[in-house]
């Protein structure tokens, strides 16, 4: 029977992979969370939980906590939708990349033998879309490519490192607050509108996948014989208007969902990265640039990772209405 020791494990990924190793009755599960310790109930007893900041320990500690673990999943770090002060770059360099090139370095040391990293599937669109210059213009995805670079090239020497692109993840923790909160009170106040072209059509969208897949996800990329490489991960492409129209269906208003041109847009995006700068902000996805990526099909067709990965099927769309009943 292997370990699994999981970084983030109150997360809604974190609790998903947590259920997925444990329910396959193949793997031990050890967790480490940021507190606050979640109410009674709520955490598998099949697993070890332990609460605190990993940042804050040494690494005899770490090497000490990891040892006799076979696998590090990181669920960790900080998410594109934070906002910090600036340097936006170098915060959210500090945040994501540092600690997992770190973390996979002590990992080795501790004698574990793969090393899995849940990263971001913008990632693909990096290298889809070179044009867009997307490491330049948005701090959050330079960080995410540094990530992804810097795990893979901690491959060898026993340790294996894989890293897993994924899309937007549904699906509820119990008891927990859903990071979905403040779309749903964007939503409530109008502030999602639909891009449009110069056709009046509606466009742009994105790739979904729930979290009962990435658990599964990472069950499979723990198999010996998954290489050292990054994998995106997806499930349902939808469009950014039947997403909108879903959730409101679901959260029962009768908000109008307003349609904005491009340029409309771009004029809302200036103002919000004024309002950033004003209060010495920068936001890891750079409000003008990422008019873009809002007017763009975001999809995903997930064969690799899924002929490797062995995933299955699940209701993405039942996931979404879970999860705006749970608000």
């Amino acid at each position: 029977m292997k370990s699994v020791f999981i970084l983030g494990g109150t997360g809604l990924i974190g609790y998903a992979a947590t259920k997925a190793f444990l329910d396959t009755e193949e793997y031990r599960v050890t967790t480490l969370s940021l507190p606050p310790v979640p109410e009674e109930g709520v955490l598998d007893p099949r697993a070890k939980h332990h609460f605190g900041n990993i940042n804050d320990m040494s690494d005899a500690e770490i090497v000490k906590l990891l040892k006799g673990q076979d696998i590090f999943v990181f669920a960790g770090g900080v998410n594109s939708h934070f906002i910090p002060n600036k340097p936006a770059k170098e915060f959210f360099f500090q945040a994501n990349v540092e600690p997992v090139q770190h973390l996979a370095q002590l990992a080795r040391q501790a004698g574990m033998s793969r090393f899995l990293l849940c990263t971001s599937f913008y990632n693909y669109f990096h290298a889809s879309w070179p044009e867009l210059q997307l490491t330049e213009m948005h701090p959050y995805i330079y960080a995410s490519v540094e990530q992804e670079m810097r795990l893979l090239a901690e491959n060898g020497n026993g340790l294996t490192t894989v890293a897993l692109r994924l899309p937007y993840v549904v699906g509820v923790v119990p008891k927990k607050v859903s990071a979905w909160k403040n779309y749903a009170e964007r939503l409530h106040r109008s502030e999602f509108p639909l891009y449009v072209d110069h056709h009046n059509k509606a466009t742009g969208g994105s790739c979904y996948m729930t979290a009962k897949q990435v658990g599964e996800a990472l069950v499979g990329a723990t198999n010996d014989a998954i290489p050292s490489k990054s994998f995106t991960l997806g499930w349902r492409n939808m469009s950014n208007e039947a997403f909108l129209i879903q959730a409101r269906r679901v959260l029962a208003t009768d908000i109008e969902i307003k349609t904005l041109s491009k340029k409309e847009m771009q004029t809302l995006a200036r103002k919000e990265a004024y309002l950033n700068e004003l209060q010495g902000k920068e936001a890891g996805l750079e409000p003008i640039a990422y008019t873009e990526l809002l007017t763009r099909a975001l999809y995903v067709h997930p064969i690799e990772a899924l002929d490797a990965l062995d995933y299955h099927a699940d209701n993405v769309e039942l996931a979404i209405q879970e999860v705006f009943q749970s608000l």
